[in-house]
């Protein structure tokens, strides 16, 4: 990838925060509605990734070296409101990523989990809790995924939202790798049916002595169909970019670009008032959204 196309993914992530920003401080502060005891959601959508491979060798820099893949993926959670403030949820996720141009072969990489999360919540202040997943990816060769770890998230009224976690994840087939992982992510909600968000996510893969680094950064918006779809359905488009450096100078990176539908159940209102008071996105970037493969 050349570096005026990262240069212009930075920098509309940039400028998607300052937008936010900007029009955020003029929001109108709505009371968070009644949190319903049990709530849901569905997401799908499709995903484009452009993937370049450098070996480290200089003959494998040129961006006509890249790859293309078309994705579809889908998602969905599931809440229990246990008590006031404690909720348990489960989640599967499914993305499957396929080669675009290969002379009509059938070349794919599915990833997908089974997971829960359970945590405290109040939805004027924040959360804070533990998730885990167990799941897969099938590239030619069937990998059994497995993580752990810890969220947190603070609410700024319905101006902001910032949270994070990090976590632990392992990956089995035939030889073992595993590392840690963590993210970061901010949401500004610019009115209240449109939010955009900023994220970064990092993995570490160690097996045999041998240590890869991935990274992304990305942004989306979110829109809220206040109008239609009985208020509760949102779109999202958004797009990232992500690297995998290893030890031997090789490097693995991705453009994604990515476009989807969201409906929210049990909840109403604003966007913030659906992200605060239905479920919580318990799929890791770098292990599903992002086509794995460097091993």
């Amino acid at each position: 990838m050349g570096k005026s196309f990262k240069s212009l993914l930075a920098s509309a992530a940039i400028l998607a925060l300052c937008a936010g920003s900007s029009n955020a401080a003029d929001l109108e502060i709505q009371e968070i509605i009644e949190t319903p005891n049990y709530a849901g959601t569905i997401s799908g959508g499709l995903q484009y990734t452009w993937t370049d491979f450098s070996n480290g060798k200089g003959d494998g820099d040129d961006d006509d070296d890249g790859v293309e893949f078309l994705s579809v993926f889908g998602e969905g959670a599931a809440l229990w409101r246990a008590t006031d403030m404690i909720n348990l949820q489960s989640d599967f996720a499914f993305h499957s990523h396929r080669l675009k141009s290969c002379g009509g072969c059938n070349v794919a990489v599915d990833q997908w989990h089974g997971g829960g999360v359970a945590f405290w919540r109040d939805p004027t202040m924040g959360l804070f809790g533990i998730d885990g997943a167990f799941g897969g990816i099938d590239f030619g060769k069937a990998v059994d995924v497995w993580r752990i770890g810890g969220r947190g998230e603070w609410f700024f009224d319905e101006m902001a939202t910032i949270g994070g976690g990090v976590g632990y994840h392992n990956l089995d087939f035939g030889k073992t790798i595993d590392g840690v992982n963590a993210n970061a992510f901010a949401t500004f909600y610019a009115t209240e049916d449109l939010a955009i968000e900023a994220k970064f996510d990092f993995a570490q893969f160690k097996s045999g002595g041998k240590t890869i680094d991935g990274w992304s950064i990305g942004g989306e918006a979110e829109y809220l169909l206040r109008d239609i779809f009985g208020g509760g359905s949102s779109v999202f488009i958004g797009g990232r970019y992500s690297e995998f450096d290893g030890d031997d100078s090789d490097k693995l990176e991705h453009a994604q670009f990515v476009l989807g539908f969201r409906t929210y159940f049990m909840t109403g209102g604003s966007l913030a008032n659906h992200h605060r008071t239905n479920t919580v996105d318990n799929t890791n970037t770098l292990l599903e959204r992002v086509p794995f493969g460097f091993f």
